[in-house]
């Protein structure tokens, strides 16, 4: 595997490809704005760009659907017959039961989520470094080949990723708590400190603490809002179990127990 087509070449695909040609990969970067292309080869991402992503994956040996989450279907559907047998398909979104739905009689493709990224977009913020460390979540299909296992857990692995596999409905359920509420709870944050007078003078009190609690909020939005759409389900259900635990402390109090408690969950995330 020494030729990878990212298709899709923002901050997580820009890095990704920043990543593999440090190990000696051919990185061919595919987009809609060639102005954005030329910016990313330019940087070093990408050794060619093309706007063609149907020319760019015949010869492939990995191909990454690094768009938003809406668009990996439909572009996994587009791409599939131009895809050389035995290559590798994977991509980098944060929702897979319906992407592994889709995709469930394709025995090359494996579902990938990086644990990582910024409320920062463009490849201009790309770094090659992006990964490292960064926990990946692998979720193949009910088709998926041995092969295709070893060779995803592989090629993220090479850019520095922590791989490990979970069935997509799963990974879900778990991103809903860890990724997904966390982006809900900051923009409800926000609304709720500039909701009527608070516009004019949140802004002039807040400081760190607010800060960091809505850093995500200025993700952007047009990543979060299918994000949000695509995973209703296990949101919803997430948001139930925070609102109960937030109910549980307000009635509490809290006090020095529950928060030393709470301290104490926290250290696991160092």
């Amino acid at each position: 595997m020494k030729r990878a087509v990212i298709v899709g070449m923002g901050l997580m695909g820009g890095s990704l490809g920043l990543a593999l040609r440090r190990r000696g990969w051919r990185v061919t970067g595919v987009g809609r704005s060639l102005a954005r292309l030329k910016a990313a080869k330019s940087l070093g991402a990408a050794n060619e760009v093309t706007t063609d992503p149907e020319a760019a994956v015949r010869a492939a040996d990995v191909v990454v659907l690094a768009v938003p989450v809406d668009r990996v279907v439909p572009l996994g559907r587009r791409l599939k017959n131009f895809v050389k047998p035995g290559a590798l398909v994977t991509d980098v979104g944060s929702i897979k039961g319906s992407i592994a739905k889709a995709f469930a009689d394709w025995p090359h493709f494996v579902g990938a989520h990086p644990m990582c990224g910024s409320e920062k977009t463009g490849v201009v913020h790309a770094r090659r470094d992006l990964y490292k460390g960064a926990a990946c979540v692998l979720t193949p299909v009910r088709t998926t080949s041995s092969a295709a296992r070893r060779k995803a857990r592989l090629f993220w692995s090479s850019v520095g990723a922590k791989t490990f596999f979970l069935g997509a409905g799963e990974h879900d359920r778990r991103v809903a708590l860890v990724s997904h509420l966390p982006h809900l709870l900051a923009e409800a944050l926000v609304l709720t400190a500039t909701a009527g007078d608070g516009k004019a003078w949140a802004p002039r009190v807040a400081a760190g603490s607010f800060r960091d609690a809505t850093r995500v909020a200025s993700a952007d939005p047009a990543l979060w809002a299918p994000i949000f759409a695509m995973n209703r389900t296990a949101l919803r259900r997430a948001a139930s179990d925070f609102k109960r635990a937030l109910s549980n402390l307000l009635k509490a109090g809290p006090d020095e127990k529950i928060l030393g408690d709470v301290v104490r969950r926290r250290a696991l995330f160092e």
